[in-house]
């Protein structure tokens, strides 16, 4: 039996709250909200399940039309060369949230992330707006913005501005200099250039099997290699065909990986 209730309180980041309804306060989860994130003063409708813990809400329906409420999602692709991506959420089964760059906090969106956002209905589908990243991904732009690495100004039109070198806008060679343009492994000597791609801004601590199963989200990788010594937190990855590399640029570009937001860019080779 569906009751009513009224959201007293909802922590985005943890996911999870308290419904008051006819005076008790019933436990939300996020798994139970139907892809809904909710707000404090939500009128909400659910039906009461009970558990060791006490009252618990399941199948949570926001009662508000679809342009006020606010969704739970996680970012699907991000390319930001072209400035757009796709939000996977279980309130619209069946379709992708469209989300542009100047929706987003930072102008990124790591691939993987949770985020917070409403929805403006488009004739092709929903819109995302006013999104907001959650937990890891959430702090890394906190992170990125304190030390100067993402900002709005003037230059971007619309309000949108980029710093000099912004994570996705520079080339391998700027950030590593002299002697970095060859590949310091056997494996990944023998591979084309352009089947290649460098990653920069690796976690400490990740692994190349870590990293491997990452970067086979874009196709199955032939080799992956975290370098050491002037090289750390960098690596590189090949791939059998030049496609899967330049996928691996546009959908793992600002993907997490250890709470770091990867740099994916295309091999370059050192200048002669």
């Amino acid at each position: 039996m569906s009751v009513t209730g009224v959201v007293k309180s909802y922590n985005p980041h943890k996911g999870w709250g308290f419904i008051e309804c006819n005076g008790q306060d019933v436990f939300v989860n996020r798994k139970d909200t139907g892809g809904f994130s909710l707000s404090t003063g939500n009128q909400v409708q659910f039906t009461v399940t009970s558990t060791e813990k006490g009252a618990a809400a399941v199948n949570v329906r926001v009662l508000a039309p679809p342009e006020e409420a606010s969704y739970f999602g996680e970012i699907k692709s991000f390319n930001p060369s072209k400035g757009f991506g796709f939000i996977s959420c279980e309130a619209f089964p069946g379709q992708d949230v469209f989300v542009l760059r100047t929706d987003l906090p930072g102008g990124m969106a790591p691939q993987g992330g949770h985020c917070r956002f409403k929805v403006k209905m488009e004739p092709k589908g929903p819109m995302a707006a006013d999104v907001q990243l959650l937990g890891a991904a959430g702090n890394q732009v906190q992170q990125m913005k304190s030390m100067g690495m993402l900002g709005w100004g003037k230059g971007g039109g619309k309000g949108w501005g980029m710093p000099p070198m912004p994570p996705w806008g520079f080339s391998p060679m700027m950030m590593l200099g002299k002697g970095f343009g060859k590949s310091k492994g056997k494996g990944l000597s023998k591979v084309d250039p352009a089947k290649k791609v460098w990653i920069g801004q690796l976690a400490e601590g990740v692994d190349w099997r870590a990293l491997q199963e990452h970067m086979d989200k874009a196709g199955k990788t032939r080799w992956v290699e975290v370098f050491k010594g002037k090289g750390k937190g960098t690596a590189a990855a090949a791939y059998s065909t030049e496609e899967d590399a330049a996928k691996a640029v546009a959908t793992l570009n600002g993907s997490v990986l250890g709470g770091a937001v990867l740099v994916v860019d295309a091999w370059a080779k050192k200048a002669a």
